[in-house]
């Protein structure tokens, strides 16, 4: 069940977990939109955008092994789905292209 856009947030998201390999857990997410993109989101919102990109069959998750740091509780892991994602994302980066487009000249001036 894919859809045609994304939000900001949502899309860099799935970027970052591509970036990591196609799968990970929110602190890892987290961790890379910060490196990466200078956005700091707290694992907890990364969490909720994963369940919702779970939700519309965009991203799949699974349950890790029981981890001793956390107390026994395992981690939930997200993993893209890619024949659903990179339609997507190639779409949205033609549009954010596409908008860009002619306007580097200015940001040289700027």
């Amino acid at each position: 069940m894919g859809r045609e856009r994304f939000g900001e947030l949502e899309e860099q998201v799935v970027l970052a977990l591509l970036q990591l390999g196609g799968e990970s857990y929110a602190v890892p997410v987290s961790e890379e939109l910060r490196g990466r993109a200078g956005r700091e989101v707290s694992p907890a919102t990364v969490y909720m955008v994963m369940r919702r990109l779970e939700s519309q069959g965009l991203l799949s998750s699974f349950v890790g092994s029981p981890d001793p740091l956390r107390g026994g509780r395992p981690r939930r892991y997200y993993r893209v789905e890619e024949d659903a994602v990179m339609p997507v994302l190639a779409e949205a980066r033609r549009a954010r292209l596409a908008l860009w487009d002619g306007l580097e000249p200015r940001l040289d001036e700027a």
